[in-house]
């Protein structure tokens, strides 16, 4: 992604890194074949953000804020240093619920800061309602339901579900 290959996203990618006192990283868009996610990585001393194509297709136009919580997000993952200490505390992350309870912590430092640094937390919980399903059906579900939904789900499988899970739930606690 450059300032003349898809210049909007570029733009809104520039301006959230200058936000958080980050050097832009190069951006990738890939195509995904249905999937909604991005992920931030580093390769050789470098950091990459990569965007699948089919999350940046469905909210480009429209929800600028809701992509703009998305990259934020993986840009936030490179300034807390994440794609640098997983490699340093690999082997951590072979201790059972350790490794993946790191990861959620990552995850929820990642999404509150991103929520801030948009400034719109509506916004965020509107992102993370598109990862969890789809664009379509995000704008048939009603929020306040959805959250309060998954607050009801109790019990061991759930528990064990959680605490082997390296994301937190996705349903927004905003």
């Amino acid at each position: 992604m450059t300032e003349k290959q898809f210049p909007q996203t570029y733009h809104q990618a520039k301006h959230l890194s200058s936000e958080l006192d980050l050097e832009l990283p190069d951006i990738y868009i890939v195509q995904s074949g249905g999937l909604l996610n991005a992920f931030a990585t580093r390769f050789f001393g470098r950091h990459f953000v990569v965007l699948y194509s089919d999350i940046v297709e469905m909210i480009e136009d429209n929800q600028e804020k809701e992509l703009s919580f998305i990259i934020a997000h993986e840009l936030v993952h490179i300034k807390r240093k994440h794609t640098l200490y997983h490699s340093l505390i690999l082997p951590a992350l072979w201790v059972p619920f350790l490794g993946k309870a790191y990861s959620r912590a990552c995850e929820y430092t990642c999404d509150r800061i991103a929520s801030v640094a948009i400034g719109d937390a509506k916004a965020a919980t509107q992102a993370l309602t598109i990862l969890a399903v789809g664009n379509c059906l995000n704008k048939k579900v009603n929020q306040e339901e959805f959250v309060h939904t998954h607050s009801q789900e109790k019990g061991f499988f759930m528990w064990l579900n959680q605490a082997t899970s390296t994301h937190p739930p996705i349903a927004p606690s905003y």
